[in-house]
């Protein structure tokens, strides 16, 4: 037999081409955990400042028996105060696609790397909420060793003596201390077991949610930082309250920004365009203005343990 029409042969003649582009994308692997549930939202208070400073008030104050039936007998009693900073800062990302890029199409393309844009705000509130656990007081664990449900145990014992309510607690570690704190249940019995049934599921905890354990959320994030010269990773558990995020309302920018040069608009982020015709080129940024601040520490405790 000869000149038969093979996709070989047409291949090497340019009548086929080696690949086509698939309609469909594969995401590669990425942490898209969230902790903007787990903060407190406090709107901004003015605009004379970058900065809204918050006041803690604290309560639970009782009363005294009177000296007797007819006077008090009654000496002042102090209402004590403190206050913290919520600030603002200027947070963008960029990406710069060519006229090329777009005109040549596919699955990849302007429409999806918008979404990897406005995407990035919440990823932001948690890296920054993830930051400020080394600033934390309390601290349980063993540097060097791996975590286990002793130091999980530590970790509710700490809050709970400084009067933290077990409802709503969570604890976010990373993905090391997670598989260890797994192992380690393992060889507990009884009524200590890792819950992760369709009932806790049902509660809707969010992107990152792994189990429940003891009444307390396990979050996992790879934002969770290091410790000790990166040997160790410093997770957190905490109460509701323990750190607070104001965003500023960017949701109108006139006269500073052209509308048509606005791609994506919310009061919380906007994405604007800027042209390099020259070089065929278009950036488009992303930008937000967050503030994050850890509002009580008696509300958290650090969990460092081995990486």
């Amino acid at each position: 037999m000869a000149n038969e029409t093979t996709y070989a042969a047409i291949l090497s003649a340019g009548g086929r081409v080696t690949k086509v582009l698939s309609a469909l994308l594969h995401q590669s692997l990425y942490d898209p955990t969230g902790l903007r549930a787990k903060m407190n939202f406090v709107p901004r208070a003015g605009m004379s400042s970058d900065t809204t400073n918050v006041t803690k008030v604290t309560r639970g104050a009782v009363m005294a028996a009177a000296s007797s039936e007819t006077s008090g007998g009654f000496s002042n009693t102090l209402v004590t105060t403190g206050n913290y900073d919520l600030t603002v800062a200027r947070y963008g990302l960029v990406m710069k696609p060519s006229d090329l890029f777009n005109i040549t199409g596919g699955a990849f393309d302007v429409n999806y790397m918008l979404g990897i844009l406005t995407e990035s705000l919440e990823l932001t509130l948690t890296d920054l909420c993830c930051g400020l656990f080394a600033n934390i007081a309390g601290n349980v664990g063993t540097s060097g060793a791996d975590m286990t449900v002793d130091d999980f145990c530590d970790a509710l014992y700490y809050l709970n003596l400084k009067n933290n309510q077990r409802d709503g607690v969570s604890a976010v570690l990373h993905a090391q201390q997670v598989n260890d704190l797994i192992e380690s249940i393992r060889g507990e019995g009884g009524p200590m077991q890792w819950r992760t049934d369709a009932q806790g599921l049902l509660t809707m905890p969010g992107v990152g949610f792994v189990g429940q354990f003891m009444g307390v959320q396990v979050i996992q994030s790879d934002s969770v930082p290091t410790a000790n010269a990166a040997a160790d990773r410093a997770g957190c558990m905490f109460a509701p309250g323990a750190f607070s995020y104001t965003l500023a309302d960017v949701a109108s920018m006139d006269p500073m920004i052209n509308p048509a040069d606005v791609v994506v608009a919310t009061p919380e982020m906007f994405v604007e365009r800027v042209r390099d015709g020259a070089n065929a080129l278009t950036s488009f940024i992303a930008n937000a203005y967050p503030g994050v601040a850890e509002a009580e520490d008696l509300r958290g405790v650090r969990i460092t343990t081995d990486a």
